[in-house]
């Protein structure tokens, strides 16, 4: 029996469980854990268990719960297994996890993942790789961000900001003059902001800071989720955004910008890439916003493409198929996320009515 784990991850691991567990074969047991008991994808693995609440801020604590995971690895007889949480830390340990047996599936080195998730770092690499991407600056300072917005309006842009580490937006803004405070804080979800609210922040706030000023692109956004090994891209499926749907799409120019940044950064496995156009009447000026080296969340949605994204990571991985296998997807389908509430524990409780 062949046995692959997910750690801890987002929520988007449920769904991938749940693809992989369709399109298996019967040697095949996934396993999932995270630390809350609740959690979806514990109930969706042939196997699950919670993990230890080990805090992961400091260098002792990864250390820790690098630990852990070679214990889960040695003990459980994992095969494969598709690091979540703690990438870098565990590609920085593969030696380790090989010695056991145990293969490691992260999209990248150590070195990579860190300047990735380093919105600013990852922006020059990307620059000087040849990829279109958002003017941007990184400031420090009050004064550095005057400078940032002027440039951004000598150049006829509009400005927002975002900070150089994050997930799902959070800390972005787009730059509103005179945006009253009141009304940003009655429209929050807007994420509009006056470029004086956000130079008090900055001069208030403890050193360092760091704080990305960046071009704000109008135009179409697309989510593209993508299977790749060693820089070179395998197969994708791009997501263009239309609202609460999207319209799944097989090739155009974002295509070619996906090879690019795929091999400039050397990745493998299962990620997701961020595009925007940067006007509001055509596609045809994209630029790259970042990586994410992960699954995610959306790319449930590639199922209706004709590749089952996550299943061809796993076979790939485990040499259960070859790429010459794969199906080659194709794009039209309009999809979008139909919610279901569920009762997780406890008997249900039904209305009385006074008449029945």
């Amino acid at each position: 029996m062949t046995t692959l784990w997910f750690n801890e991850g987002y929520s988007s691991i449920r769904d991938a469980v749940l693809m992989i567990r369709e399109a298996r074969g019967e040697n095949l047991r996934v396993l999932a854990s995270h630390r809350d008991a609740l959690a979806p994808v514990l109930e969706a693995a042939d196997a699950s268990f919670v993990e230890p609440p080990i805090a992961r801020t400091d260098a002792s604590a990864i250390t820790a719960y690098g630990d852990y995971c070679l214990n889960v690895c040695a003990e459980r007889g994992v095969d494969l297994f598709i690091v979540q949480r703690g990438r870098a830390a565990m590609a920085s340990r593969a030696a380790e996890f090989a010695a056991i047996g145990t293969r490691l599936a992260t999209t990248g080195t150590a070195e990579t993942l860190a300047l990735i998730s380093d919105k600013a770092r990852f922006y020059e690499v990307a620059l000087a790789a040849g990829i279109a991407m958002p003017w941007t600056r990184e400031v420090t300072d009050a004064a550095g961000f005057d400078a940032a917005c002027a440039e951004i309006e000598a150049r006829g842009l509009k400005a927002c900001v975002k900070p150089p580490h994050g997930v799902f937006g959070s800390g972005f803004w787009q730059l509103v003059d005179d945006l009253p405070l009141f009304e940003t804080l009655m429209n929050a979800d807007a994420h509009c902001i006056a470029p004086a609210v956000i130079r008090e922040a900055i001069a208030a706030a403890p050193d360092p800071l760091r704080l990305l000023v960046l071009e704000h692109l109008p135009g179409t956004e697309w989510s593209f989720d993508c299977l790749c090994r060693d820089g070179r891209l395998v197969v994708g499926v791009a997501r263009r955004k239309l609202g609460r749907a999207q319209r799944l799409e097989t090739d155009g120019p974002l295509f070619a910008m996906a090879r690019r940044a795929v091999s400039a950064f050397g990745l493998s496995g299962l990620i997701n890439l961020q595009f925007k156009a940067a006007h509001l009447d055509h596609d045809n000026d994209i630029r790259l916003l970042e990586i994410n080296p992960r699954m995610s969340g959306g790319c449930l949605y590639t199922r209706y493409s004709g590749v089952n994204l996550p299943w061809w990571q796993v076979a790939l991985e485990l040499g259960l198929a070859d790429e010459a296998d794969m199906p080659v997807p194709v794009g039209g389908a309009l999809v979008a996320a139909v919610g279901e509430a569920q009762q997780l524990e406890g008997a249900a409780i039904l209305p009385v009515h006074a008449d029945a």
